[in-house]
């Protein structure tokens, strides 16, 4: 110890004879030469000054963090259940899903068929079902009339019986025996009925749950083959295949294995903060956690996650993300704005402090020395939190005394009053082209021969609902037409002399014959209709995305394409974006040029998820961006190569991410940084300068913006 105090009393015999020179300001000690009155030293240049000591402040001393935020939907992937034939997407990125919806269809013709064929045959059973009952009913009400009938005939009989001696009696007891015979038969033959219909119903029960549940078991496997939506929400991502460096969206015939994401929905009822990962123990031990969102406040409330689900994303993305609900009633925040997660660990406010150069730890514990009387004397003192440049003074020492220290004042000729702004980060990439889903246009003929006359679109046209594609002709086929007609003729012939031969009797003849004569006119109808065909049109807006190298006077067979068009939500640009810098909602401008060479500009929106809300199996690499309709037909009908297809770089992406509007905005250059804490020098209306410590949200080339610490219209200085 006496070693120890020794070393002690040196250091503080060399620190009150130190002079610190810089520049052409000298600083001797901390005594006060003067006359008893506060006298500044005017510079003529100002530079940066050091001193040899500092006084005792108060001030605000902040210990926090601050991390990245995208506002974000909540996100359910779809996967497949079993391995299929893509076939199409069926919903689009943007648009919206309700729970069940198929979202990407695959090839079930033969499933198809079954299940048409299966519903034939129900359809058939329960015809036949009805016909047959009402029959059996129709008859069974017969018989209780009959009955009934002969019960009363009977019940008259017995008011008129007469003396079995009597000569009348003979004639009665047949009549009688008559009636009573007859009605015994009827009363039979309509509870035999009865029994029928009984067992006709209970038979029917049995055979059509069979034969529907045969249909639903149809449904099922194909249902097994589509991807359905397990939510309501939004399509934000489509599933795709990676062949090295590129990601292929899937085409007609793709295999896809079972358990393969195929889709991703957003819930755009749930806002959420997505950031990098933020343990627990982080949480616990913040005093205070909040958000900024251009400049305002919102409270979050921390998603935790075990350690299991921790290894499992883990295992599954390569990296985890952390989840704030955030708070936002006014409904200010829209999805793909910037925000950050400030976690403050320690804030004190108002609170005196010394720079922490000046502290020196010993056994006993934290000391300073303190300058008074012209000498420097050891003071021990309680310490709090540290930021980078400053410790916390909790007991020890009262403001305004001077301790022992050295550190710099950053100040200068440059000043600036510190004023609301916005900063942001540019964001370029190239944008191609994309048809996730383009239907064919055929023959719309289905009896007959059909051939071209005239095609009147060419590749990458716009055209609208209705527009003629293509004009052709149709050679129909006379001799069936003919063949119809006069079997419709017979039937009409055979129902006239049912109706003849009585409507009554024949009710039910007559009701299978009209169902044949509905059934053949529809026929003959179909066949004269697709015998007028003369244009095929257009079924909705779009763009043609492929044209057939058929001319007039070729054979359009039935299962030819015409053409194929992508309907305007169909329609989108695909951009390049490895990082993940894009999110839903975000606004991107698109530089393009027309067929004619003009150059324009269209702007867009973002409509597949950020990279931190979706998992890697979904993360392609590519931002899908909607746009009008005729901006996408102009680029489509633009610099294409020579082979006529459009080139893969088709369009510049430009975009303002990381944007954060009406915050307090400090020049780089006026913020320096001390252990992780920046710092600018404020000037005061006297001249005075001190060192004052802020909250940073973040930065972007040219300015720091102010999250906590600093107020408007506070004037800065800085070499």
């Amino acid at each position: 110890m006496r070693n120890m105090i020794n070393t002690k009393r040196i250091l503080a015999a060399f620190a009150s004879a130190a002079i610190m020179i810089t520049g052409s300001v000298t600083v001797t000690g901390c005594a006060d030469t003067s006359t008893g009155k506060d006298e500044q030293i005017e510079l003529l240049d100002p530079v940066s000054v050091s001193v040899s000591c500092a006084p005792v402040t108060r001030r605000n001393i902040y210990n926090y963090k601050v991390i990245s935020a995208i506002c974000a939907p909540k996100v359910s992937e779809c996967a497949f259940e079993t391995g299929i034939n893509f076939k199409a997407y069926e919903i689009m990125p943007g648009e919206e899903a309700q729970s069940g919806d198929v979202l990407i269809s695959a090839d079930t013709t033969d499933l198809d068929k079954r299940i048409k064929a299966q519903k034939e045959t129900i359809e058939g059973m329960e015809e036949d079902y009805s016909d047959s009952m009402d029959q059996l009913m129709d008859s069974y009400y017969d018989l209780e009339s009959e009955y009934n009938y002969n019960s009363q005939i009977l019940a008259n009989l017995e008011n008129s019986k007469p003396d079995e001696t009597s000569s009348s009696y003979a004639g009665w007891a047949e009549d009688y025996n008559t009636y009573d015979a007859k009605k015994r038969y009827s009363y039979v033959s309509f509870e035999k009925i009865k029994l029928q219909v009984k067992e006709k119903e209970e038979l029917y029960k049995l055979d059509i749950a069979y034969q529907k549940n045969k249909l639903n078991d149809l449904y099922r496997q194909k249902n097994e083959k589509m991807l359905l939506s397990d939510t309501n929400g939004v399509v934000v991502g489509l599933g795709f295949w990676r062949n090295q460096n590129y990601s292929y969206f899937y085409s007609t015939g793709d295999w896809i294995n079972k358990k393969t994401v195929g889709a991703a929905v957003a819930d755009l009822s749930q806002k959420e903060l997505r950031t990098d990962y933020v343990n627990q123990g982080t949480i616990n031990k913040a005093e205070d956690i909040y958000a900024i969102v251009d400049g305002e406040r919102y409270e979050v409330e921390y998603q935790s996650m075990s350690s299991e689900e921790y290894k499992r994303l883990s295992e599954k993305n390569g990296s985890v993300y952390s989840t704030f609900k955030v708070t936002d009633p006014e409904d200010k925040i829209a999805f793909g704005d910037f925000a950050v997660i400030v976690i403050v660990n320690g804030k004190r406010e108002d609170v005196l402090s010394v720079p922490s150069s000046s502290i020196v730890t010993d056994a006993s514990g934290s000391y300073v020395y303190l300058f008074e009387n012209d000498t420097y004397k050891e003071k021990y003192i309680k310490t709090g939190i540290t930021e980078g440049q400053f410790t916390e003074v909790l007991s020890g020492l009262d403001e305004g005394q001077m301790v022992k220290c050295e550190y710099k004042i950053k100040s200068g000729a440059k000043e600036a009053t510190i004023e609301n702004g916005s900063i942001s980060y540019s964001f370029s990439s190239n944008g191609y082209l994309f048809y996730p889903s383009a239907d064919k246009i055929g023959s719309p003929v289905t009896y007959g021969t059909v051939y071209i006359d005239e095609i009147l679109v060419s590749r990458y046209q716009k055209v609208e609902k209705g527009d003629v594609i293509a004009k052709v002709h149709v050679i129909s086929d006379s001799v069936e037409l003919g063949r119809a007609e006069r079997e419709l003729q017979r039937l009409n012939e055979k129902l006239d002399s049912l109706i003849k031969d009585g409507e009554e009797d024949n009710k039910y003849a007559i009701k299978a014959v009209r169902n044949q004569i509905a059934d053949k006119q529809e026929y003959i109808g179909d066949l004269k209709k697709d015998a007028a065909v003369k244009q095929i049109v257009a079924p909705y807006e779009g763009i043609i995305t492929e044209v057939t190298d058929k001319v007039a006077g070729d054979l359009l067979g039935g299962n030819d394409a015409l053409a194929r068009i992508a309907g305007g939500s169909s329609c989108f640009i695909m951009v390049e974006d490895e990082d993940g810098k894009l999110s839903y909602g975000n606004t991107v401008e698109v530089a393009y040029k027309d067929p004619e060479g003009n150059s324009k500009t269209v702007t867009g929106e973002v409509k597949t998820a950020n990279a931190m809300t979706i998992s890697r199996e979904m993360n392609s690499g590519y931002a899908i961006v909607q746009l009008p309709v005729d901006a996408i037909a102009e680029m489509a009908g633009s610099e294409r190569n020579s082979d006529g297809w459009w080139s893969r770089v088709r369009v510049d992406v430009k975009a303002t991410l990381r944007s954060m509007d009406n915050v307090l905005i400090i020049p780089k250059s006026a913020v320096y940084d001390v252990n992780g804490t920046p710092y600018v020098t404020i000037k005061d209306e006297n001249g005075n300068m001190r060192m004052a410590s802020f909250i940073a949200g973040g930065s972007d080339s040219t300015n720091y913006w102010v999250a906590e610490g600093l107020t408007e219209g506070t004037k800065i200085c800085w070499e």
